[in-house]
């Protein structure tokens, strides 16, 4: 059987495979020996989110579009050009790691045009006020969960981490959190809200002017006790590439925006000029690539039970008249056939 599995390998992650199965359809799959007992699985998660955000009539171009999801899978649309991650990543040039940890930035080839940065800093901009509008937090902020269609637009993915506004943000770590250090929250990165999504949102922004993340230019990998006591004293890198964005750094990673609209706002107003004319995302046709994955399902891409589940009506009638027309058959039969059939 053409199971999700023969297909394209794309991408993976800690808890699952993307496999692309049309030229516009991919099928994120959970990787089940992953699950942890007693614990919310990030599938779970995902699932919840696009349920929430399916069940809306409005729409937000600027996250990945979700057409059918299932306890193990999950129908997404497809993007060719990949991730911010694959695209800047490879521009670095490192000197030699210690210990398994990856060395110093020494050297960024090439700084990625101011243009394309504001573009993408609206994009997400809108996708975070959109998360938010429908009562939810990303939590999971970086460069490789910001895939690029085929106009380099952006695409906000990966909400394995979200969660509800209010929540403690767990399962993070610095250069995407700040931790804090007084308070009844003390020790903590706190509830997740426009505080924390835009903490993570200035470390990504760094990370797509300067090519690399926070102090890998100037310290082999810091620890996360390290990385905690520096954001924790506000202790930035010093930000002198442009005057635009690092001004917008500097607001996300000190907590200038009360809510993420108001972010959004604020950066396309800064950067409307930069930005200049931005193509328009191409439209997906939600119902055609629903049934696209439909018949995935009846071809059993996710295997026989489902693929029996999705069959039409006309379809299952006739395969149980025929199931039913072979027992009425094999009862028929005098009992010394019957028997020598069975044993």
């Amino acid at each position: 059987m053409d199971t999700a599995e023969k297909h394209n390998w794309v991408a993976g992650g800690s808890y699952s495979n993307i496999h692309r199965v049309t030229p516009s359809i991919v099928v994120k799959i959970v990787r089940p020996k992953l699950k942890e007992e007693g614990l919310e699985h990030p599938f779970f998660r995902e699932i919840s989110f696009f349920k929430r955000m399916n069940d809306r009539q409005d729409r937000c171009f600027h996250i990945v579009e979700c057409f059918l999801t299932f306890p193990d899978h999950i129908f997404l649309s497809y993007c060719p050009n990949q991730t911010v991650g694959h695209r800047l990543r490879p521009r670095q040039e490192r000197e030699p790691g210690v210990n398994g940890f990856q060395g110093r930035v020494s050297r960024v080839k090439e700084y990625e045009d101011p243009a394309l940065v504001a573009r993408w800093l609206q994009q997400l901009g809108s996708a975070l006020e959109y998360v938010e509008k429908i009562g939810f937090c990303h939590n999971d902020l970086h460069e490789f969960n910001c895939l690029l269609d085929k106009d380099f637009n952006l695409k906000l993915t990966d909400f394995g981490r979200a969660t509800t506004i209010g929540q403690f943000l767990e399962d993070t770590m610095p250069p995407r959190a700040r931790i804090i250090v007084a308070g009844p929250l003390k020790d903590t990165y706190g509830l997740c809200s426009a505080r924390t999504e835009q903490f993570a949102l200035g470390s990504l922004l760094y990370f797509m002017v300067y090519g690399h993340e926070p102090y890998e230019d100037t310290d082999r990998e810091l620890s996360r006790s390290e990385y905690d006591r520096r954001f924790g004293e506000m202790e930035f890198p010093e930000l002198n590439r442009h005057e635009v964005f690092d001004e917008l750094i500097s607001a996300c990673w000190h907590d200038v925006y009360p809510t993420m609209a108001l972010a959004a706002y604020d950066f396309k107003r800064k950067t409307k000029d930069i930005a200049g004319s931005i193509p328009q995302y191409e439209t997906v046709d939600r119902a055609k690539e629903i049934k696209s994955c439909e018949a995935l399902i009846r071809k059993g891409i996710l295997g026989p039970e489902l693929a029996l589940r999705y069959q039409p009506f006309w379809w299952k009638y006739l395969h149980a008249a025929k199931s039913m027309f072979f027992w009425k058959a094999l009862a028929g039969l005098p009992r010394r056939i019957w028997l020598w059939l069975w044993f």
